[in-house]
């Protein structure tokens, strides 16, 4: 080769590459950048994914560790009240309006002291007077008596009273329960028709002066009269009204009693005069508050056939057993009766009565018997009224006797009394016997297991009386004696009373409730 040939490096004679194979190495040198750049996006979402559990692992850890807690009670106070005396205020002596020569026919006279027996087993019993009263007697035996038990908790506290008229126009033998003072109370009973008195009593033995309306309820619906309210019963003070004053000629009355300001208790005190012949007095309970099942314990019918035979006489009318019934509310009622023998004795009877708004309906005990039988409809023996209604009503029986040493051709010596209503009792409770002929105890058992009633006799004997699910039964007690019925809630129970040309009966009633602990809050 000529040495003036240059050479050429063997690199540079190497072929340039073609346009074609530009893209091929674009793409290979690419791939190393987008490796690393998945791989980092793919780290940094993996580094998140960790931190986000790593948290939820640290907060669930913190909120299932428990933290310590710093908390402080609120400060309280338990005040347990000591408890407060018990009170029972009794009905007082009988009245009659004018004397008994048939004088000063608007001036009450007093017939005389009713026997009250009060009785706890214990000696710290206190019994006062009342010591005013519209019949001039306060502050006498024939005032109400307030018998009273000072603070003693556990104690149950008892009363009763009974008096015998006999006087040539006005006798009878009348019996209660000396009753814990209310501001509300209902008296189904008494008459103001020809011959017939009816008293309304009121008592207040509070330390405060009372307020008392009076509601009647008549068939014809409520009585309206000037007085019926605004009546001004002072304390320690008896007021004494006639009914007639504000519905003369009213056969069939209802009265609610109602007081503002001190509590009081209330009695119908009723009397009867067939022309020249007392036919009975007595003395009427307050019966339960309106319901619609209302139960009438203790009802006696005693000489049942010398009393068919003097209802042939003239005046004698209202001497037939008979249910009355008032209905308090707006709407009318329709009740169902039912008469029901107690101690399994014969099938009793029942009938149906409507009683509108505001009114009363009177109807004979026997209104569902056969009356072509050519017997008595309500034999002697001892019976339960049970009143069932569709609306709220309140109810009490009547029951007439006489003598049976009766002659068809005069007026016999008769007595008649007022059955009360009672409510079902709701514990232990206390009662005591009046002084009287015969006496007995009825309770009646509405619910559907049979009931054990004890009665514990203070400083006397004991008695058990067993009371089938759904009956009544009946147990003699001992005149004067006070007993506590155990096992007795729910059992509605009646004293009563019966013997020759007598009759009488009240309820019994357990105390209100008194009050517990009371918690106090700063």
């Amino acid at each position: 080769m000529p040495e003036s040939e240059e050479q050429v490096p063997e690199e540079a004679s190497q072929p340039l590459p073609d346009a074609d194979s530009a893209p091929e190495r674009r793409s290979r040198s690419a791939q190393p950048g987008r490796a690393r750049r998945a791989a980092v996006v793919g780290l940094r979402v993996a580094a998140g994914t960790i931190g986000i559990a790593a948290a939820v692992a640290v907060i669930a850890a913190v909120g299932l560790v428990p933290l310590p807690s710093r908390s402080i009670a609120a400060p309280v106070v338990v005040v347990t009240p000591q408890p407060g005396e018990q009170t029972r205020v009794c009905a007082g002596g009988l009245f009659r309006l004018g004397d008994q020569t048939g004088q000063n026919a608007s001036t009450l006279s007093s017939i005389g002291a009713p026997s009250v027996t009060a009785d706890t087993g214990d000696t710290a019993v206190r019994t006062s007077h009342l010591g005013t009263s519209d019949g001039g007697t306060g502050g006498t035996a024939a005032a109400p008596s307030v018998v009273t038990l000072p603070d003693k908790a556990g104690t149950r506290l008892s009363a009763a009273q009974s008096q015998l008229a006999q006087q040539q126009d006005y006798s009878g033998f009348a019996a209660a329960s000396c009753a814990e003072p209310s501001s509300s109370i209902w008296l189904v009973g008494g008459s103001t028709t020809v011959g017939r008195t009816t008293l309304v009593t009121l008592g207040n033995a509070s330390a405060v002066d009372a307020t008392v309306a009076l509601t009647i309820l008549s068939p014809n619906g409520p009585v309206n009269a000037p007085g019926m309210s605004g009546i001004l019963v002072k304390s320690g003070e008896q007021r004494i009204i006639s009914l007639a004053g504000f519905a003369p000629n009213l056969a069939s009355p209802v009265v609610h009693v109602e007081a503002r300001g001190g509590q009081i208790t209330a009695y119908l005190q009723q009397s009867i005069v067939r022309g020249l012949d007392a036919g009975g007095v007595d003395i009427v309970n307050p019966g339960s508050e309106p319901a619609t099942r209302v139960v009438i314990p203790g009802i006696r019918v005693v000489n049942a056939v010398g009393l068919g035979s003097a209802l042939a006489l003239s005046n004698w009318e209202d001497a037939v057993a008979a249910v009355r019934v008032a209905v308090p509310g707006t709407r009318s009622a329709k009740v169902h009766v039912s008469l029901v023998p107690q101690n399994a004795q014969p099938t009793g009877v029942s009938f149906e009565m409507d009683v509108a708004a505001g009114q009363v309906n009177e109807l004979p005990l026997d209104s569902g018997a056969q009356t072509d039988t050519g017997r008595v409809t309500i034999p002697d023996g001892d019976y339960t009224v049970v009143l069932s209604s569709d609306q709220p009503i309140v109810g009490g029986a009547r029951v007439s006797t006489v003598s049976a040493a009766a002659s068809g051709a005069s007026a016999p010596a008769s007595d008649f009394a007022w059955y009360a209503s009672a409510a079902a009792l709701t514990g232990n409770t206390a009662v005591t016997i009046a002084p009287g002929a015969s006496p007995e105890l009825s309770a009646t058992n509405s619910g559907t297991t049979p009931v054990t009633l004890v009665l514990t006799s203070q400083g006397g004997a004991d008695l058990t009386l067993t009371v089938p699910a759904g009956v009544s039964a009946t147990i003699p007690v001992t005149a004067g004696a006070t007993y506590v019925l155990s096992g007795a809630k729910g059992l509605v129970v009646g004293i009563s009373y019966a013997g020759d040309a007598v009759l009488a009966a009240y309820p019994v009633v357990s105390p209100r409730p008194v009050s517990g602990a009371i918690i106090v809050h700063p």
